[in-house]
């Protein structure tokens, strides 16, 4: 188990059982402490507005329940927050997105959905897309939404023109919905004790992807080995510029709270699947 020094710095307070990702507010963040690991795809962002010719079609509406009663979020007639899938259409980009459905306040579910369609596309600026000659393909998965909280995870590819392989992408988002703000790393657990943790032999990985099945057949081995190849300062340092909003860089590691349980991402070799989501569950640490 985690040395017991790690467990002190732990921060007690987890704030709400929701997948999350994001950041508190809307502050200036530190460029991240390059790690050097090849799989740091970021490129320097281009200055383009994607130009939006989409067709933003609804995919599926999916009913989440909500954490709490209906009484105590406007009535016993209240619905249930619900959410609805748009895709954004652009040349060869194709990016999911959710809208939130049956908040009572319209004012506020416009402005939760445009920070959350706001993030979503980010990584065109982010990543220097030309729609045009670059192909994007990201999909969403909304793991809560309730009158408090948002979490969705983004999960997918992008090939530059000139690129002779995709890069795997995962980034994450929760939302504040009351403050309409970004929820970060810091809202989950400590950046110093997760960096400690992820370099002890008790850090454990979730399963990688179909298409990160396909580099190797033992690729969680893989990870426990190249992830002691970064220091604990780089790792404080990725965990601390993690999340929503980007500010002066693409954060290269996101994270959100599911059930209880913690989940986070680190660079990985373009090799081995170009992330790795590390999963900590405090309870049993």
């Amino acid at each position: 188990m985690i040395h017991h020094h790690l467990h002190t710095h732990k921060k007690t307070a987890l704030c709400a059982l929701a997948f999350s990702t994001a950041i508190l507010a809307v502050g200036c963040k530190k460029s991240p402490e390059k790690i050097d690991l090849t799989s740091t795809h970021t490129t320097a962002a281009e200055t383009m507005a994607p130009t939006e010719t989409p067709d933003e079609t609804e995919a599926t509406t999916a009913e989440i329940s909500e954490s709490s009663d209906d009484a105590a979020n406007g009535g016993a007639g209240a619905k249930k927050v619900s959410t609805k899938t748009n895709t954004y259409y652009s040349g060869k980009v194709s990016i999911a997105y959710p809208d939130v459905l049956n908040l009572s306040d319209m004012q506020k579910t416009e402005a939760v959905d445009a920070l959350l369609k706001k993030n979503a596309l980010s990584v065109l600026d982010a990543w220097g897309i030309q729609p045009s000659e670059d192909t994007v393909n990201i999909s969403c998965e909304v793991l809560s939404a309730d009158r408090n909280r948002i979490t969705v995870i983004y999960t997918g590819s992008y090939q530059k023109k000139d690129a002779a392989e995709p890069t795997y992408v995962m980034y994450s988002n929760t939302i504040d919905v009351d403050n309409v703000s970004d929820i970060g790393f810091d809202r989950f657990a400590d950046p110093y004790t997760m960096a400690g943790y992820v370099l002890s032999g008790d850090c454990t990985f979730q399963a990688p992807t179909a298409e990160q099945k396909n580099l190797s057949p033992n690729l969680q081995d893989e990870w426990m080995k190249v992830k002691n190849e970064t220091s604990l300062d780089a790792y404080t340092n990725l965990f601390t510029n993690a999340d929503f909003p980007v500010s002066q860089t693409f954060p290269q590691s996101f994270s959100y709270e599911h059930q209880g349980i913690i989940y986070f991402s680190i660079p990985m070799p373009h090799n081995l699947g170009d992330y790795a989501i590390v999963i900590y569950a405090p309870d049993s640490k």
